[in-house]
C-alpha cells in the first residue's frame, strides 16, 4: 500500500510538471472509489441476469410440463435453448462489441432481451416457446462475455482480477434467488384464465427473473462507455472525458478538476474500421503469440462448463432421486438412479392411463438454495484472495478439488455425503472468473470483447455437451460419466502451466501497434 501510494505519489508530481500524460497513469489519478463500485455492481446485476436467463429454464419445465405436454426430449432442447443462442451469436456481438462499443452493445440488448423472456412466458405450446427462448438467449449473449472487457477496462490492472472476480460473485447469488423465487412462486396452485393463454405461477416466476437485466439497463444509461475502448477506437483525447469523469465521481468534486490536460499520444494504431479491419484484426487471435493464448483459454472454459453447467443442469433431477429413495440401506446416487430408471421403464409398461403428473420435491428447493450459498462464499474467498495466492495457482487449485469430489460423488454409498461433493463439484463454475481474469490481461482492447466471447461460446458449447453426455449416461453408465467428468476437470489444469507471461505477450503485440 506504502509502495502504491509513492507511486501515485510520483504520478501527481509528474503532472504537476506537464498536464500531458500517459493513459495508464491517468487512468491511476482517477482513484478507486464510489464510480468503480458502482461499475462493479451494474456489472454484478448483469452477470446475474444472464445467469438467471441461462438456468432459470431448469426450475420451470417440471412445473410447465402438462400445461405445453412437455416430453423429455422438449424439456433438454428448452433448458438448451438460451446455451444455444448465447453459442450461436457469440461472435457477432464480440465484432459488435469491439467495433461501436461494450456499452453501446449491452444496452439495447439487455433491454431486447428482458421483452423476449416475457414474451417467452406468454408461450402456449412447445415450438413457440423454443423459439422465444433461443431469441432470448441470441441478446443475452452480447452481455455474457461483454460485461468482463467492460468490467476489467474500468479498472487499473492492479485491481482488475479482483474486481472481476467480485463481479463474478453476483453469478452465485442466481443459485440463491432462482430457487428461492421458485419455492415461494412455482408450488401456488392458483391460476387465471387470460384471453387464450392461462396464467400460472410458472408464468410469473419467469416474469421474476428480468428484474436484474433491467436495472443494469438503467444503471447502464447513467454509466459511461469504457475509456480503453475509446483509446483504441478514437484516440487518446477521446478517452479524456470519460477519464475526467471517473476522477469526478471517486474524488466528490467537478471534472473540471481533474489533473490532465491531455493524455499522451502513442504510436498504436487506431481500431481498424469496417469488416475487413474486424477480420484482420480478428486474424490475430489465431496466431502467435496469442493463439497460445485462445487454445489454452478456450479448452479450459469448456472444462469449467462441461462440469459446472452441464451437471447442475441435472442436479435437481438427481436431488429429487435421493429425496425420493425408498431404499433402507446406503446406496450410491448412480444406484438410486438406475433404480428409478428401472422402475420408471416398468411403470411405463403397465401405466393404463395417460394421466400427467408433475410433482417436484419441496426439499429441493433448500437444498438448491444452499448451494448458491456456498457458491456465493467460494467467490467472496476468490475477490479476497485472488490478488496474494495468485490466478494460476487458485484456478488449478479449485479445478483439482472439484474434479476428485465429482468422482468421489458417484461412489460414497451416503446420500448426504454425496450431496455435499456434489456442491463441491458445481464450485468448478467459480473457476470462470478467474479464468476470464487471467485471459482478459493478454488480449488487446481492439479484440478483447471477441476473445472474451469466443471463450464463453466455448464454454457453454461446454455445458451443453455435458448436459447432452449426462443425459445419455446417467441412467446406464452413471460411475463411468461421473469418472470421465471429474478427470477431465482435474486434468485441464495441467494447461494453465504452459499459459505465457503477459508482459511478454503485451511486448509484442504492442510492438505490432495493438494497445492495451
Amino acid at each position: 500500500m506504502i509502495a502504491q501510494d509513492k507511486s501515485l505519489a510520483d504520478i501527481e508530481k509528474s503532472v504537476e510538471k506537464s498536464k500531458e500524460v500517459r493513459f495508464e497513469d491517468a487512468i491511476e489519478l482517477t482513484g478507486h472509489g464510489k464510480f468503480n463500485n458502482f461499475v462493479l455492481l451494474t456489472c454484478g446485476m448483469i452477470m446475474l441476469n444472464v445467469s438467471m436467463e441461462s438456468v432459470g429454464m431448469s426450475y420451470v419445465i417440471t412445473a410447465a410440463e402438462c400445461e405445453l405436454g412437455l416430453t423429455s426430449e422438449d424439456k433438454g432442447l428448452i433448458t438448451a435453448a438460451a446455451f444455444i443462442g448465447i453459442i450461436t451469436t457469440s461472435f457477432l456481438w464480440g465484432y459488435l462489441g469491439d467495433r461501436y462499443g461494450r456499452r453501446a452493445v449491452m444496452l439495447p440488448a439487455m433491454i431486447a432481451s428482458a421483452a423476449f423472456s416475457i414474451a417467452s412466458s406468454f408461450s402456449s405450446d412447445v415450438w413457440m416457446i423454443l423459439v422465444l427462448r433461443i431469441l432470448t438467449g441470441c441478446l443475452v449473449s452480447a452481455s455474457s462475455a461483454t460485461v468482463y472487457a467492460y468490467l476489467g477496462e474500468m479498472h487499473v490492472a492492479s485491481k482488475r482480477a479482483s474486481a472481476i472476480a467480485w463481479g463474478s460473485a453476483f453469478i452465485s447469488f442466481s443459485f440463491i434467488i432462482l430457487p428461492g423465487l421458485a419455492w415461494l412462486i412455482i408450488p401456488g396452485k392458483w391460476s387465471w384464465q387470460w384471453g387464450a393463454i392461462r396464467l400460472s405461477p410458472w408464468r410469473v416466476f419467469m416474469w421474476s427473473w428480468c428484474a436484474p437485466g433491467l436495472l443494469a439497463s438503467l444503471a447502464l444509461l447513467i454509466l459511461p462507455e469504457s475509456p480503453r475502448y475509446l483509446l483504441a477506437a478514437k484516440g487518446p483525447q477521446a478517452a479524456l472525458p470519460v477519464l475526467a469523469a471517473m476522477y469526478a465521481w471517486n474524488e466528490g468534486k467537478t471534472a473540471d478538476c481533474f489533473p490532465v490536460e491531455k493524455v499522451a499520444s502513442t504510436n498504436m494504431e487506431l481500431t481498424k474500421s469496417g469488416f475487413v479491419g474486424a477480420i484482420q484484426n480478428i486474424s490475430l487471435l489465431f496466431r502467435p503469440p496469442l493463439l497460445r493464448c485462445v487454445i489454452i483459454s478456450h479448452i479450459s472454459m469448456f472444462a469449467v462448463f462441461m462440469l459446472s453447467s452441464g451437471l447442475y443442469m441435472w442436479v435437481p433431477d438427481i436431488l429429487n432421486n435421493i429425496l425420493n429413495s425408498k431404499s433402507e440401506y446406503s446406496i450410491t446416487i448412480c444406484e438410486i438412479i438406475h433404480n428409478k430408471f428401472q422402475m420408471a421403464h416398468n411403470i411405463t409398461l403397465e401405466l393404463a392411463d395417460n394421466a400427467c403428473h408433475n410433482e417436484v420435491s419441496v426439499g429441493v428447493f433448500p437444498i438448491s438454495m444452499g448451494m448458491g450459498a456456498v457458491f456465493a462464499i467460494t467467490y467472496l474467498a476468490i475477490g479476497i484472495f485472488i490478488d496474494k495466492i495468485g490466478k494460476k495457482t487458485m484456478y488449478c487449485g479449485i479445478m483439482f478439488i472439484c474434479g476428485i469430489a465429482t468422482i468421489g460423488a458417484a461412489f460414497i454409498p451416503q446420500g448426504g455425503a454425496a450431496t455435499a461433493l456434489l456442491i463441491v463439484a458445481l464450485c468448478s463454475g467459480c473457476a470462470a472468473s478467474i479464468l476470464a481474469a487471467i485471459s482478459v490481461d493478454v488480449f488487446p482492447t481492439c479484440l478483447r470483447a471477441m476473445a472474451m466471447c469466443v471463450m464463453y461460446m466455448v464454454g457453454r458449447a461446454g455445458a451443453a455437451v455435458g448436459s447432452n453426455l449426462l443425459g445419455a449416461t446417467l441412467d446406464t453408465h452413471c460411475q463411468l460419466a461421473f469418472t470421465f467428468f471429474g478427470a477431465f476437470t482435474s486434468g485441464s489444469m495441467l494447461l494453465l502451466f504452459f499459459w505465457p507471461k503477459p508482459e511478454k505477450i503485451r511486448a509484442i503485440m504492442e510492438q505490432k501497434g495493438l494497445c492495451y
